[in-house]
């Protein structure tokens, strides 16, 4: 391997590695929240800089890795509460990258409110079919929905911030 490609695959994953430590760190310290059933998501800012730098193969790892290690952190590893932030973390990751994929209409803020929503509607569907079987966990939809917009939109404006920050750094 030419030495200027393996310096290139060395930074892609310590840069790599220092998102999912830095999305590892914002998930553990959501965890602490007093506010029962609400995380921001501030993690995936580190997911989405994954996604805009490398591509959905490296954002997926960005995520499961967050989820995983912060689950086993808090003690939380095949749990319900790991189910529903690894459904959707998963399916949030897959729809920001269909969607930046397939169309480039949106920038990081919209494809952040994408999988914010995504991932909120996701976790009720799972709740729902896999834990709770209550019709009426469906009235939090709108909440949910207008939570995902907000800190859609918050996570996205400090990942487009970063990004135009870096994003000279890096082939693109």
């Amino acid at each position: 391997m030419p030495q200027h490609l393996k310096a290139s695959s060395t930074r892609r994953l310590a840069v790599l590695s220092m998102l999912a430590a830095s999305g590892l760190v914002i998930f553990v310290f959501e965890s602490f929240l007093p506010l029962p059933w609400f995380r921001p998501g501030f993690g995936n800012i580190a997911t989405i800089l994954a996604l805009l730098l490398f591509g959905f193969s490296d954002s997926m790892k960005v995520t499961l890795l967050r989820v995983m290690l912060g689950a086993l952190i808090l003690g939380r590893l095949f749990t319900p509460v790991f189910v529903l932030a690894l459904t959707g973390g998963v399916v949030s990751t897959l729809v920001m990258a269909v969607v930046y994929k397939s169309t480039r209409a949106f920038g990081p803020v919209g494809i952040s409110v994408l999988g914010a929503v995504s991932h909120n509607v996701i976790q009720l569907a799972v709740a729902y079919f896999l834990f709770l079987q209550v019709g009426e966990l469906f009235i939090f939809l709108p909440v949910y929905i207008l939570a995902g917009i907000a800190t859609g939109t918050l996570t996205g404006l400090v990942s487009a911030i970063i990004f135009e920050r870096v994003k000279d750094r890096f082939e693109l």
